[in-house]
């Protein structure tokens, strides 16, 4: 279980809750890891990446607060271990869609799901070794390292007669949420069409980034809840946006290997000594085509579903769950930056 956060964090002084909050993001981190190797959660890579994400978040938030707090070489290693988590990751997620879109309808494809769900299955496996490997051997260390770094931080004390002027925590929040709310403006404004997937993922990512600023203090902040939600839903239709357009890019390329594959076996049952080419007409017959083709058609139809509703709610500025989020996201920087109460 994580440290509970002091109820007045918000009038805290920026550096003492900032530091505060990344170190509970790094005992979750912890906490996900040896789960992980344990080996006993199937949750474990999932929360412990989500754990890599909201800390990472976090301190590229409040550089200005952390000052050399946090070095550059942290950072990267903190950075890479995230990316090595990706992979496997990806796999599993496409894992779970071929669940659900891949049942086969005709025998003619079956063989081709069978081929893409072996494709996935090994490139899982083999990324999950290779991140149980790095996590033992890196992120333990890293762990210490940046707790030291995080635990421990100089204060300014003022013996002339003169006031030291530290700001709160709840202005650098304040400022923070107004930049990445401008910053998910500029992105969701920036997606057209369901074919805009980079712009798309830039939007997710903003989402992201903005919820992981409020999740922490949600409980301390009136209205902060709200906004997690709409924000939370807004990441999840993304979310399922980007899931089915990088499907369905792992799809066209699987088609082209396959057919690869199979003219090489072709190719080689011909070489093999094969007089009458019977041998050759049985690989011809031995295709991954039509059920790679037949999965693509339902990506393409729950792709443009999912993109339906999504501009319906979200690229209507100013209506919809957007404007409600908008509003929401205002009405928490004006309780942020209005005059705190004495005593």
């Amino acid at each position: 279980m994580s440290t509970k956060l002091p109820d007045d964090l918000l009038a805290r002084p920026s550096e003492e809750a900032v530091r505060r909050i990344a170190l509970r993001e790094l005992e979750r981190a912890e906490s996900a890891r040896a789960a992980l190797v344990a080996g006993e959660d199937a949750e474990a890579l999932h929360d412990f990446r989500v754990a890599i994400r909201r800390l990472r978040s976090h301190l590229r938030a409040y550089r200005d607060e952390l000052g050399d707090g946090v070095g550059k070489k942290l950072r990267r290693n903190l950075a890479r271990i995230a990316d090595d988590t990706n992979p496997g990751r990806d796999a599993e997620v496409a894992l779970a869609w071929l669940d659900e879109l891949g049942a086969v309808e005709k025998p003619s494809e079956k063989r081709g799901l069978e081929w893409l769900r072996e494709r996935f299955t090994g490139r899982r496996d083999e990324a999950y070794r290779a991140v149980r490997a790095e996590i033992v051997a890196e992120f333990g260390d890293l762990a210490r390292r940046l707790a030291e770094r995080l635990s421990r931080y100089r204060i300014e004390l003022r013996l002339d007669g003169e006031e030291s002027s530290t700001p709160p925590f709840r202005d650098a929040l304040a400022g923070e949420l107004e930049r990445h709310a401008a910053a998910l403006q500029e992105a969701l404004g920036r997606v057209v069409t369901v074919a805009d997937q980079r712009e798309g993922h830039r939007a997710r990512i903003e989402a992201k980034r903005l919820r992981y600023l409020l999740e922490p203090v949600a409980p301390l902040l009136d209205g902060a809840r709200a906004a997690v939600v709409h924000l939370k839903a807004l990441q999840e239709r993304l979310g399922e946006l980007h899931d089915l357009q990088m499907l369905a890019a792992e799809v066209a390329q699987a088609v082209a290997d396959a057919e690869s594959e199979r003219a090489r076996r072709i190719a080689d049952a011909t070489l093999a000594g094969d007089p009458d080419g019977r041998a050759a007409r049985a690989q011809m017959r031995r295709s991954e085509r039509p059920g790679l083709l037949a999965l693509a058609r339902r990506i393409a139809a729950r792709r443009d579903a999912v993109f339906a509703r999504f501009e319906a709610a979200w690229l209507s500025p100013g209506s919809g769950a957007a404007g409600e989020l908008e509003r929401e996201l205002a009405a928490l920087c004006g309780r942020l930056r209005a005059p705190a109460p004495s005593g």
